[in-house]
């Protein structure tokens, strides 16, 4: 039964990345319960189905790269400003922020206006704090405190956030599995290895490609779902070893569950995660599933050689050597995927947009 309340999120788009798929999975949940409205930065295409009662409101059309410390500042009040604007607007009870810059604005906003508000990070703060502007660090220490919560993946990601933020206030909530996915049976998988990922250094799909060349098994395929900046240089290696026949770079996909549905293994070799979502998603379809023990996320969701195989990051010669066991060892694949699929019950939908539901409840 639809209450009167009404929840805002505000992300930067709604594009095709993992962050996105999360805003989508619960407001669409959440639309059942409350009025809810989605606060993008920029006007960009929406790539996941959202209900037709969520209602969509974007800050500008596009933001130009600022090109000083003083459009920088503007561009940002401005995008304050729209927000709360928003907020006014639609009568807005809760505040939900997704990654960094929109958790930061939305925290300013909404507290301006006396609106709980919520906050989510959704990548690995270890590593990625290299690659974050001094000044978004400072904004960072100064108004995530001021959340209702912040919530995190897992316990690696808490332990950061311990260091300046309430330990009452810091929540585990992973990531959900896309109730939209209908698993099948299983029968007729192919030999297909798939990896799914942004084409970028952090998946580092380079690693997978060369421990497959230097396997060459004769009637398996390797299969890479996703767009990024390193497209070309991996079709440039990927030509250069002579493996255009059993590589393909699928780009983005609309039928990921085919995919995963008609793959067998499913090879994850990223440097660092926040929550690795394509994982989670390859354990339900019951793949036998090989990852890096990057951190972090991988070594929460895989117990080695129960219900998936760990490696070390970086590490070639151990990806084919478990490449080889698995591709020589039908009884091995269909085990680990059922264990892998049976362990994955928690993750799913109903039971994630529960935890948030009970958030979203405390947060006054």
């Amino acid at each position: 039964m639809k209450n009167n309340k009404t929840i805002a999120f505000v992300i930067n788009s709604l594009s095709s990345g993992g962050a996105e798929r999360v805003v989508s999975i619960l407001a669409n949940s959440l639309v059942r319960t409350y009025n809810v409205i989605i606060i993008t930065f920029i006007d960009a295409p929406i790539f996941y189905d959202l209900d037709k009662e969520i209602k969509i409101r974007n800050c500008t059309a596009k933001i130009e790269p600022s090109k000083n410390p003083f459009q920088a500042i503007s561009s940002n009040l401005l995008l304050i400003r729209k927000i709360g604007y928003f907020l006014k607007k639609d009568r807005v009870d809760v505040c939900i922020g997704f990654m960094t810059t929109a958790n930061i604005l939305a925290v300013i906003a909404s507290k301006t206006r006396n609106i709980p508000v919520l906050i989510s990070e959704r990548n690995n703060p270890y590593l990625e704090d290299n690659s974050i502007p001094r000044y978004w660090k400072i904004f960072r220490r100064f108004a995530y405190p001021k959340a209702n919560f912040l919530i995190v993946q897992t316990d690696g990601i808490k332990e950061f956030y311990k260091k300046f933020i309430r330990q009452n206030r810091l929540k585990i909530i992973p990531n959900p599995i896309n109730p939209s996915f209908k698993k099948t049976d299983g029968i007729g998988r192919e030999n297909i290895i798939l990896n799914v990922g942004r084409l970028s250094d952090q998946k580092a799909q380079d690693i997978l490609i060369r421990a497959f060349a230097n396997i060459r098994p004769k009637d398996w395929k390797l299969h890479i779902v996703g767009e990024g900046e390193k497209k070309e240089i991996l079709e440039s290696l990927i030509d250069d070893l002579n493996m255009s026949g059993q590589i393909e770079l699928l780009g983005t996909s609309e039928n990921i569950e085919e995919l995963y549905g008609n793959s067998k293994i499913f090879a994850f070799t990223s440097i660092f995660e926040g929550f690795p979502n394509a994982l989670l998603e390859a354990m339900h379809f019951g793949l036998a599933c090989i990852s890096t023990d990057c951190p972090t996320g991988p070594r929460e969701l895989i117990t080695d050689g129960e219900n998936g195989y760990l490696i070390p990051v970086n590490d070639i010669k151990a990806l084919e050597n478990k490449l080889i066991f698995l591709m020589n060892n039908e009884q091995e694949i269909k085990r680990i995927g059922n264990a892998a699929s049976i362990y994955t019950q928690k993750y799913q939908a109903d039971r994630i947009v529960s935890k948030w539901e009970d958030l979203l409840t405390l947060a006054k």
